[in-house]
């Protein structure tokens, strides 16, 4: 699509969000006054009928409703909608008090709202199953180096939203001149992230020239030179790619925000830090609070402090060890505090001496970061900037995603940082934190379910075939 094209849709699309938005508060108002609204309390609504809107555009835009939805899944899209306009709604009943438009019905707000969630969840819906109609059930033929790869990207189709991908079958990326037969079968080509250069570039011109799309997975040297610089060194093309960090412009606003952020939320989250005090202190025996060493912007230690959430000595015979689901080490008080999240929030100390950042990489001990960057040299990259509370990795990735996987997300974030990203992940940890979404998907925990999986590839066999004769 254009660059004019998408400019378009998407001021269509705010237009139709705005005016099925108030579209909904003219309803409200009709039935809350059986169709005689009196003048006294639709003026009120008159007056911040433009604040509405805005209120509107600046939610859908912060939690990325305006962004492109294609293969995205369709309840997370619901809920997102539902707590926009839930903040919609909040920011609405501030203003109203703050104006003293005490004439303007909160009956008709809660009204409005719970119709603009049935009425913009519905239409948002419909657009995305057109989206889906068009642009899904794509037949993906995939492309790695070994079949342990080809399974785990299989695992990675298989749990995306369904009704996007079909997996057609694999291919050995040492098998590439079956590729040309399989292009008439396929609709897009997903290549594998440990793929040599060579193969890449071979597969995906041969993909460009047959039209058909090619999904890659970045490489790290990929994602570094983002934001780079088109340079000209005499007749040579050159780019500018600068280290992993932040400005000294961007880092002084992010610091006043942290600052400011944190000192509030401290306040306002206090009667729940004493209840959680409480809580640990009567349900199992030690400290409430839990110090651990972490590494820091330029790898510099510092102690990360936690609501305890496991037994005292957790890791006294075992020596550190990353948590793991249904962990019998974590307290019944502290299940409860992981899944919510809440056990992060003396973090908020953390942030306040400038040891952390509410928005960045999460920090890790210094025992895994030394084996994380023997296995991937680039982990180092996220030690650039302050770990965070919650990050990029926190709202798009899983619990159980991959260390290398979750590594793109935080350079990617370093790489594209700005007050306003800081902002969107924010508040989609907000949905992240509420939803709770336990995606276990598809698990191959024996060699039979994998050996089920080569059959689906189908031509795997016939590949594996031909290079043994």
């Amino acid at each position: 699509m254009s660059g004019n094209k998408l400019k378009l849709r998407l001021l269509l699309l705010a237009l139709l969000d705005v005016g099925l938005l108030n579209a909904c508060y003219a309803i409200s108002f009709l039935s809350r006054f059986s169709f005689d609204v009196p003048l006294r309390n639709v003026k009120p609504y008159l007056a911040l009928f433009p604040w509405i809107s805005m209120f509107c555009l600046i939610a859908f835009y912060m939690f990325d409703l305006y962004s492109n939805w294609k293969r995205k899944s369709l309840h997370h899209l619901v809920y997102t909608i539902t707590l926009s306009l839930l903040l919609v709604m909040i920011l609405t009943m501030s203003l109203t008090y703050l104006g003293k438009g005490f004439s303007f019905p909160r009956s008709v707000i809660l009204f409005a709202t719970f119709l603009q969630i049935i009425v913009l969840g519905v239409s948002r819906s419909l657009i995305w199953h057109m989206g889906r109609k068009r642009h899904g059930s794509k037949k993906v033929l995939i492309i790695g180096d070994t079949i342990e790869n080809g399974v785990s990207l299989a695992e990675k189709c298989m749990n995306h939203s369904k009704g996007w991908f079909i997996i057609h079958g694999f291919l050995p990326a040492n098998s590439k001149r079956f590729l040309l037969k399989k292009m008439g079968e396929v609709d897009v080509v997903l290549l594998g992230p440990s793929l040599n250069r060579e193969d890449k570039a071979e597969i995906i011109s041969l993909c460009i020239k047959h039209e058909k799309e090619v999904l890659v997975v970045p490489e790290m040297v990929e994602l570094l030179a983002m934001e780079s610089e088109l340079q000209q060194i005499d007749d040579l093309l050159v780019l500018s790619i600068q280290p992993p960090r932040f400005v000294p412009r961007k880092l002084l606003m992010k610091r006043s925000f942290d600052i400011a952020v944190s000192g509030l939320m401290i306040l306002f989250l206090s009667p729940v830090m004493l209840i959680l005090y409480a809580l640990i202190k009567l349900t199992s025996p030690g400290p409430a609070i839990f110090k651990q060493e972490r590494l820091g912007e330029g790898g510099r230690s510092y102690l990360i402090y936690k609501f305890r959430s496991m037994v005292v000595d957790a890791e006294k015979t075992t020596g550190p060890v990353l948590a793991a689901a249904k962990d019998p080490r974590i307290t019944r008080i502290g299940s409860m505090m992981r899944s919510t999240r809440l056990d992060e929030i003396p973090q908020l100390f953390n942030v306040l001496k400038g040891e952390m950042s509410l928005v960045g990489p999460r920090p890790e001990r210094p025992y895994f970061i030394k084996q994380f960057q023997e296995i991937l040299p680039d982990y180092s990259y996220r030690l650039s900037v302050k770990p965070g509370i919650t990050g990029l990795a926190q709202i798009l990735a899983n619990y159980s995603t991959k260390v290398e996987d979750k590594l793109r997300f935080d350079i990617l974030y370093v790489k594209t940082y700005s007050f306003v990203l800081d902002i969107k992940i924010l508040l989609q940890t907000i949905r992240v934190v509420l939803q709770r979404e336990q995606a276990a998907g598809v698990s191959f925990e024996n060699d039979e379910n994998k050996k089920k999986l080569l059959r689906l590839f189908g031509y795997y066999d016939m590949a594996n075939t031909a290079n043994n004769e």
